[in-house]
């Protein structure tokens, strides 16, 4: 993380995006800051996410001041994300964020009327992680599934995640999305010829009262890593269309907590 901001910082840009960019034919700005994570380091509970979403930017490089003068700004900005950025209306993805989270009862959420801070303790509270720090338009899934079969691309940016998620005793570590089946694949624990990977699949409630047509899933999963057996999940569905995130969530945090 720091040689990143230091790099770009000295160059206004970060050679290793743009390597990325150039193996994957997926652009990713490498003329901005990374967002590595948002919230609380030390958090019980880590959400994984692919990529922060940002527009495409196509210049060389960074153009302008610089927005933090040295790291720690730059750090305190992120572990503060959402305190400093007040958030406008009921953005529907911290919304949905909220309603995943709130059954695993590691955030104290306000459930009153006037609740505004909950969208500042959603981020603040727990610890975002992004796979891929370098934000891009799109993420597109089967391109990055060809490259990540072929080569070895993603194994720093995995490898960077579980050092982090290892620095901490944590309750609980959930990857959103089903592409980190494959990104996942080569950590998973494996003991006498046994995979440490329990796949569910499950119907939920829709928010009308009827049940829904599409299975959702959710795997738990042991990670093996330098030494260290790293209990997790992979809710596949998370970012599906439609999906009723309470009753994921509800779902979701039951079948982690099975022994």
């Amino acid at each position: 993380m720091k040689s990143d901001f230091k790099e770009l910082h000295t160059s206004r840009k970060i050679e290793r995006a743009k390597e990325f960019s150039k193996l994957t034919g997926m652009h990713v700005n490498h003329n901005e800051y990374p967002e590595y994570f948002f919230g609380d380091p030390e958090a019980k509970l880590v959400i994984v996410h692919l990529q922060p979403k940002k527009e495409a930017n196509k210049a060389d490089l960074y153009e302008g001041d610089f927005k933090y003068s040295d790291f720690e700004e730059y750090y305190h900005f992120y572990r503060n994300f959402g305190k400093l950025t007040p958030r406008v209306g009921d953005p529907k993805f911290d919304r949905n964020q909220i309603s995943f989270i709130r059954p695993f009862n590691v955030i104290a959420f306000d459930d009153s009327k006037d609740n505004s801070r909950n969208l500042e303790r959603v981020i603040d509270e727990k610890l975002q992680l992004q796979l891929m720090p370098f934000g891009s338009s799109k993420f597109p899934t089967p391109l990055i599934k060809a490259t990540a079969s072929k080569t070895d691309l993603l194994k720093p940016y995995v490898d960077m995640l579980l050092d982090t998620i290892c620095e901490q005793d944590r309750d609980y570590i959930i990857f959103c999305g089903n592409i980190f089946e494959t990104v996942l694949k080569d950590y998973i624990l494996q003991e006498g010829g046994k995979k440490h990977q329990i796949d569910y699949k499950f119907y939920l409630p829709k928010d009308d009262g009827t049940t829904a047509k599409n299975k959702s899933r959710f795997s738990k999963i042991v990670l093996d890593f330098n030494g260290h057996k790293i209990p997790a999940g992979i809710a596949q569905t998370y970012h599906q269309q439609g999906l009723n995130m309470k009753e994921y969530g509800k779902k979701c945090c039951e079948i982690y907590d099975q022994a």
